[in-house]
């Protein structure tokens, strides 16, 4: 079944699948070592937006991790919002973390009250239309302090043999197609949402047109061969995963 992207969100058997998810995954211990690592000539990162936030699963995280004083963390869906707050309070962070209902693209505020901004869960991957999608990393952009940090993962093009051949066959038409090359339907337990999967060139590409310098860009595959691991694509997404900095 065909469905948007908010009701799809909305749904309690998709809340579900959020809920049996990690708190934190290898390489988002990694994203937030290089953040530290990235901003700590300059300060401490205290004050932390989250997009997509879902359930919340990544803020115990990033509460253990950075210790801040702030967190402000937003989602499109209602429910999704609903059961983070009630996680916060048995995480023992609903003291230092508001929670906001809205779309990430109408979040267009320009504050600079955040050092680090996240966009995990693959939140843009359910964002197919470019403009939005470079709009939420404009909205993260000006949020930002200066030499402030986003972070972030995406869908990668590359990946299982099917779904790597179905974005190469696709490229074949980027003549006509352009950047809709990355758009494709996504979700799962029987529901369809369009989305959009990147590829390296275009993430960085999105990240500079945004206003970001210092880009880096991994897949997963990349990051396991930092130290010498085989990843099994069969096995795993691949996704894609950025630090950026203002």
């Amino acid at each position: 079944m065909k469905i948007d992207n908010k009701n799809f969100w909305e749904r309690k058997e998709i809340i579900e699948t959020q809920e049996v998810l990690k708190s934190v995954s290898n390489f988002e211990q990694f994203m937030f070592e290089t953040s530290l690592k990235r901003y700590e000539k300059t300060g401490k990162i205290e004050s932390i937006k989250v997009f997509g936030c879902g359930t919340g699963r990544e803020l115990e995280g990033i509460a253990k991790y950075f210790q801040p004083t702030k967190i402000v963390a937003s989602d499109i869906s209602e429910n999704m919002i609903e059961k983070c707050q009630v996680n916060l309070k048995v995480w023992n962070i609903d003291t230092i973390t508001s929670t906001v209902v809205g779309d990430a693209k109408d979040f267009n505020k320009v504050t600079e009250d955040f050092e680090l901004v996240t966009i995990l869960n693959s939140m843009l991957t359910y964002v197919p239309l470019r403009q939005d999608r470079l709009t939420i990393f404009k909205n993260a952009h000006q949020i930002l302090v200066p030499k402030g940090i986003l972070i972030g993962t995406v869908h990668n093009q590359v990946g299982t043999f099917n779904k790597t051949l179905y974005f190469k066959l696709r490229s074949l038409f980027s003549v006509f197609l352009g950047e809709k090359v990355g758009n494709r339907y996504t979700g799962f337990k029987g529901f369809e949402v369009p989305g959009y999967y990147y590829n390296k060139k275009g993430l960085i590409k999105d990240l500079k047109v945004a206003g970001f310098n210092d880009i880096e860009v991994y897949s997963i595959e990349d990051y396991y061969a930092l130290d010498g691991r085989k990843y099994d694509r069969k096995k795993g997404y691949n996704n894609l995963f950025f630090i950026a900095s203002k």
